[in-house]
């Protein structure tokens, strides 16, 4: 089994990049953006110009050639719900930077989040930690960045003996969390609405911190990473979760920069040597085991 969601989690996210490289192609011609004279079409240049710009260099013979190539798999169809939220937002995008029909806030469409954080790609990481024994019974365990389903499943994962916080910013999706938790009677699981680039307090040490696919909408992962130690007391295991990290697939980033610029709280895709060098001067000893291509696992033991 723990090999199975291995392939299920990579082979997932080389499906949806190579969907997203046919929806990219499909984009280019409804948009008439391939061609030379699109500068000026839409509004929003800014936008318009970066889609120019991943035109020219594209090489879509080879891109498509291989997209299809790793599409033949089966994958669940809440895995491209988001992907095609994108691709529709995309088209708004070049009318203007903040266009109502782009629904992909954490706020404003938190109900439209609360759909894909219970399948696709969130609901693999999720199970792919349980298979591997990431996080066994008993454990205590703090989500940075928990979203509102996530909370109910690692509450239960850890069970009775176990405790389980969760750090959420959006207000919509932290009542969420914790009105889950309160109608299965989990009190192991609580939700804290909070700024995780803030200093948190914490008034016991976990053995586990998640940051599952939230690095990717911080600009202070310094302050992130702090907060994830201080929880350890210096010493556990934190896992990170990311759809891309920009120095183990760079060829990806490009593509998925323009789709994943559309969340408004998008700030860039974690480089795990960047990770690497905060903890390096933090003084902790670790080491990092990357579990898949979107997958860091760090075993911090001590200063």
């Amino acid at each position: 089994m723990i090999q199975k969601s291995k392939i299920d989690l990579e082979a997932t996210m080389e499906f949806l990049h190579s969907y997203l490289i046919i929806k990219s192609y499909y984009f280019g011609i409804k948009t008439g953006l391939f061609q030379e004279n699109s500068k000026n079409r839409y509004p929003n240049k800014e936008y318009c110009h970066k889609w120019i710009d991943f035109f020219k260099r594209a090489d879509y013979d080879h891109l498509l050639k291989e997209a299809f190539k790793k599409m033949r798999i089966e994958v669940d169809r809440s895995s491209l719900d988001l992907f095609d939220c994108m691709d529709r937002s995309s088209y708004f995008a070049l009318l203007h930077s903040n266009h109502p029909n782009i629904t992909l806030g954490f706020i404003k469409d938190a109900d439209l989040w609360d759909l894909w954080l219970k399948g696709g790609i969130f609901e693999l990481a999720r199970r792919s930690v349980a298979e591997k024994d990431i996080i066994e019974r008993g454990c205590k365990v703090l989500d940075i960045g928990c979203g509102s389903v996530s909370p109910l499943f690692y509450s239960e994962l850890v069970g009775k003996s176990g405790s389980y916080a969760g750090v959420e910013l959006s207000a919509p999706l932290s009542k969420l969390a914790t009105l889950r938790l309160k109608e299965n009677f989990l009190d192991q699981g609580s939700v804290r609405q909070e700024d995780a680039e803030k200093r948190l307090i914490f008034k016991k040490k976990y053995d586990v911190v998640v940051i599952s696919f939230f690095l990717e909408n911080s600009s202070n992962h310094k302050a992130v990473l702090k907060n994830a130690l201080e929880a350890l007391g210096y010493e556990g295991r934190i896992l990170i979760n990311s759809f891309l990290f920009a120095d183990v697939e760079p060829e990806k980033r490009d593509l998925f920069d323009l789709y994943f610029s559309l969340i408004p709280s998008f700030r860039g895709f974690p480089k795990i040597s960047e990770i690497v060098e905060v903890l390096e001067l933090s003084g902790v000893g670790f080491r990092y085991n990357l579990l898949n291509k979107n997958m860091l696992m760090i075993d911090v033991n001590g200063r």
